[in-house]
């Protein structure tokens, strides 16, 4: 290999008088390291997409949400199950949850807004999902009622604000169970005392959510002693939900229904990775492209050292000695342009990231900014295929030029 690359390098580097294939070359390298550093960043931005969106996900959701087997129906005795769930070993933590639907009002808008209830017992809680290191309070206070008997409650940061109200302050929550009396049946009101916000990052949740304790919202609600909603539970294995929740459902029978957050968020994580390949193959044609210009390079090549191919065929070069001295030219201009575009890129995503340069709406995209985070991975798929494109753009004109005959070649020289 040693002679087709010295006479590669002479012919791509050594000056010589028609620049033009120089200039051409030199386009072909810029063409490639555009091309690279694009896809690097655009699947580093998919992948921050990815990365962020999920882990705003996990912090306020458990990995399995275990109901009962009977559609809305709560789950009687919660001790039984919960002892019966904790025992799998698929799971590593399982804390009990009530869950209500209601309206939620203030002093300052009085019309509410619809609010997602959500009765949990902070120690078990803390457990199974990371709300607690997202709470601006106590969140011992769940478990202590005022001295009028107002139950503490924790508001989503921009539910708060789209009451008006802050710790200290009173909301008036109902809900669609009604409350019998003997003279009229009316729907369950009650006031809870706000003790603080949480900021989980993701707009959705936090314009929607309210925390009390798992005590309060079942006598609120009207739930029997012992009886929950629902079961959370935290897989040891976070990398295949779908599969552990399976072996759940399978471990607990027709007793329970399990469902899991993949499940939950099926439609949305399908969206993102349908958009990551959608905008890798979109911003994968600039390397097509750049493929391209490298076939048109070394065309020009061949076509410039007619003569010298002719020579070189004369004193003994062989037909794969000239295929690899002209594919070795493609490879040279693809590598140098392949490494400074992954350099390149990944410069960009790391900058971009820290920076936090692009930001976003939170109420649409739910977070505030564009993430982005390079995996090596990514980056080894990038270069590879790059140079498998710019190995197959050398193969006709390599090919083109072993098949010159010396003696037309050196006919009019």
């Amino acid at each position: 290999m040693g002679f087709p690359l010295v006479v590669a390098r002479r012919y791509l580097f050594a000056r010589r008088k028609q620049a033009i294939v120089f200039v051409i070359s030199a386009v072909s390298v810029l063409g490639v390291v555009v091309g690279v550093a694009a896809l690097v960043v655009v699947l580093a931005l998919m992948t921050g997409f990815q990365d962020q969106i999920q882990a705003k996900i996990l912090g306020v959701n458990a990995h399995l949400t275990i109901l009962s087997g009977l559609a809305g129906r709560p789950i009687t005795d919660a001790r039984e199950a919960l002892q019966r769930i904790a025992a799998l070993p698929q799971v590593e933590a399982a804390a009990p949850v009530i869950f209500e639907k209601g309206m939620a009002s203030s002093a300052l808008n009085a019309a509410g807004t619809a609010v997602l209830i959500k009765g949990i017992d902070p120690a078990a809680g803390g457990r199974v999902t990371e709300w607690a290191q997202l709470v601006r309070g106590d969140v011992g206070l769940l478990t202590r009622a005022d001295a009028r008997g107002r139950e503490p409650a924790f508001l989503g940061r921009d539910l708060a604000a789209s009451l008006g109200v802050g710790p200290g302050d009173i909301v008036r929550v109902i809900i669609a169970r009604p409350e019998v009396s003997p003279l009229l049946t009316v729907p369950r009101s009650r006031e809870f005392l706000v003790a603080g916000t949480f900021d989980s990052g993701f707009y959705e949740y936090d314009t929607t959510r309210m925390y009390v304790g798992l005590e309060a919202l079942r006598r609120f609600s009207g739930l029997p002693q012992d009886a929950i909603t629902a079961v959370e539970a935290r897989l040891r294995d976070r990398r295949s939900i779908p599969e552990r929740a399976l072996e759940v459902q399978h471990a607990l029978g027709a007793s329970f229904y399990v469902n899991d957050l993949v499940r939950m968020n099926r439609t949305f994580f399908s969206a993102l990775r349908l958009e990551k390949l959608a905008m890798s193959v979109a911003i994968g044609l600039i390397i097509v492209v750049a493929a391209l210009n490298i076939v048109s390079v070394l065309v020009l090549l061949v076509m410039e050292k007619v003569r010298d191919i002719g020579v070189l065929a004369a004193l003994g070069a062989t037909a794969p000695s000239l295929r690899r001295i002209f594919a070795l030219q493609g490879l040279i201009i693809a590598g140098c342009g392949t490494l400074g575009g992954a350099l390149l890129g990944v410069v960009l995503a790391v900058t971009l990231d820290r920076t936090r340069m692009v930001r976003l709406p939170p109420d649409v995209y739910f977070i505030p900014y564009v993430p982005f985070h390079v995996r090596p991975l990514d980056v080894v798929a990038v270069v590879a295929v790059t140079f498998g494109v710019s190995f197959l753009a050398t193969l006709y004109p390599a090919w083109r030029a072993a098949q010159l005959d010396p003696s037309e070649a050196l006919r009019y020289e």
